[in-house]
């Protein structure tokens, strides 16, 4: 009867607020979360039904917060701007509680109007730390286009509050390269005593990226801090400002032997984002490949990728991971090898034979890996006949990773066209199609459909 009650609720319009708000106490979770529903569908939509909405989104109730998500994404959007305008001018109410309610629906809303974004920027200078905290969530959420409070969010940089130092400089990163004037800020960030705000200072100079150029030697020193999630967000900073990082090479290189796992692999890709193919280089990576921690070994593998034909000498340990008894290792060391090009031609039986894992996606990645190597060197023969052989398989899978392997090489697997035609007999409609598709990469406008 209570639920029944609710779908009532829809139609009498916003008179219907305050019970649908007490059914929100129900012990019911189905009846909590038809009386968020039927919130959502009044209209116009209410402020009052905007902060029940957003209050049930970041609470403790499961069923509601389920439901709240639900119906917010269909209500954001039908939000006036008399209720956005509310919103900003409850941000000076004497009532803290509703100042940071109202900071926290703006957060939801992501309004760019200006006077709004000024509100939210005077917010950071409130009296109370819970009204910063939530007005600098809130610029972060709306990002980029945030980029007209920087400068009060660089001040806010200084807060007395740990807490809200942390918020701020997220927010700063959130608006990105926008942001740029308050890199000076956040190299000081990264000497703060707390070391959440180290890395998200850390993190906002890596997202507002080659702008913070200057602040490499900075990183570099991060590198070495006692917490490893500032050493980590260091590094990631590093791999996102890219090949202007460059003197940092040598430091993460020693970083790949740090003892925490998550410092590692940022370490490992950011040499791949920043692109120094030096011996010392590989040969670290190298090394990674061998990590006891599997992603490490899948970010090594995938830095290698980034350093492409540089990293050739890495292919007999790529080759060697093709054997991982992780499979993100397997699909990455595929990718990887393909991506080193001609110099991995010596690879096609390696690739050719993880064309038979277990796992589709490595399948997929070896596939793909010969049709880029076939691009820019010779395919033999007997590459093409021992993928011919893959389509006799019982296996379909198997099958169909050999018919995909010879469509990625394209016309240079000529030899293959009668066995593929063969497959267009196939009482298997997918296998049908795979191989009408590979036989048109064959011998483009010769016909290869199903027939």
């Amino acid at each position: 009867m209570r639920e029944k009650a609710v779908q009532a609720f829809r139609s009498l319009g916003p008179p219907a607020i305050p019970p649908l708000r007490d059914l929100l106490k129900d012990a019911d979770p189905g009846v909590r979360q038809a009386a968020l529903r039927a919130l959502s569908v009044i209209i116009p939509v209410q402020k009052e039904v905007v902060l029940i909405v957003v209050e049930a989104l970041h609470g403790n109730d499961p069923a509601a917060q389920q439901a709240a998500a639900a119906a917010w994404a269909g209500l954001k959007g039908k939000v006036g701007r008399d209720v956005i305008l509310a919103f900003a001018g409850d941000l000076k109410h004497d009532n803290v509680d509703v100042r940071r309610k109202a900071a926290e629906a703006l957060g939801e809303l992501h309004p760019v109007e200006k006077d709004v974004l000024q509100a939210l920027a005077a917010a950071l200078q409130d009296q109370k730390e819970a009204v910063r905290r939530q007005a600098a969530d809130a610029i972060g959420a709306i990002g980029p286009e945030a980029g007209e409070t920087v400068p009060v969010l660089t001040q806010a940089l200084r807060d007395p509050d740990t807490a809200t130092r942390q918020k701020v400089a997220r927010a700063v990163g959130q608006v990105g390269a926008k942001a740029k004037e308050a890199v000076p800020m956040l190299a000081l960030a990264l000497k703060d005593a707390d070391a959440g705000v180290r890395q998200e200072a850390a993190t906002a100079l890596g997202m507002i990226g080659e702008a913070a150029k200057s602040t490499v030697p900075d990183l570099v020193l991060m590198l070495k801090d006692p917490d490893a999630k500032v050493r980590r967000m260091a590094a990631a900073a590093l791999g996102m400002i890219g090949s202007l990082a460059k003197d940092a090479t040598p430091t993460l290189v020693q970083l790949l032997q740090d003892r925490e796992p998550s410092v590692r692999e940022k370490a490992a890709d950011a040499l791949g984002r920043i692109g120094q193919a030096g011996q010392d280089v590989v040969a670290a990576l190298v090394q990674a490949l061998a990590d006891k921690d599997g992603t490490v070994r899948v970010s090594a593998a995938s830095a290698m990728g980034r350093l492409g034909p540089a990293a050739q000498d890495a292919i007999p340990a790529l080759e060697q991971a093709l054997k991982d008894g992780d499979a993100g290792v397997r699909q990455e060391a595929a990718r990887t090898i393909g991506k080193i090009g001609a110099a991995a031609e010596k690879s096609f039986p390696v690739l050719v034979q993880a064309l038979k894992d277990s796992d589709a996606n490595t399948r997929e990645a070896a596939a793909k890996a010969l049709g880029t190597i076939a691009l820019v060197t010779t395919v033999p023969k007997d590459v093409i006949q021992a993928i011919v052989q893959l389509l006799q398989d019982v296996d379909v899978e198997i099958k169909r990773s050999g018919i995909r392997a010879l469509g990625e090489i394209g016309p240079k697997a000529a030899d293959a066209i009668p066995a593929l035609r063969e497959i267009l007999k196939d009482a298997d409609p997918n296998l049908r199609r795979a191989a009408g598709v590979a036989l048109s990469r064959i011998e483009p406008g010769g016909g290869g459909g199903e027939g």
